[in-house]
């Protein structure tokens, strides 16, 4: 959160992705750096029991959403 928000306040587009176990604490993190309404894509959690084939299915299904967020 702290690299996403520093780069956006800086004019450089991010796409932060976090699972959704984060959805909570990465809003209350980018509130506490002032950036309240800093969104993030969220992908489903968990991650790590996932095969490589699993996590490249996620990143497939998020990258729409990412090529947004940094070219917008």
């Amino acid at each position: 959160m702290h690299d996403g928000v520093f780069f956006e306040d800086s004019g450089i587009p991010v796409a932060t992705v976090i699972s959704s176990e984060f959805t909570r604490a990465a809003r209350a993190q980018a509130a506490a750096l002032g950036a309240a309404d800093y969104r993030t894509v969220v992908v489903p959690h968990p991650i790590q029991p996932l095969t490589r084939e699993e996590v490249r299915a996620l990143a497939d299904k998020a990258f729409d959403e990412i090529v947004r967020r940094i070219t917008a």
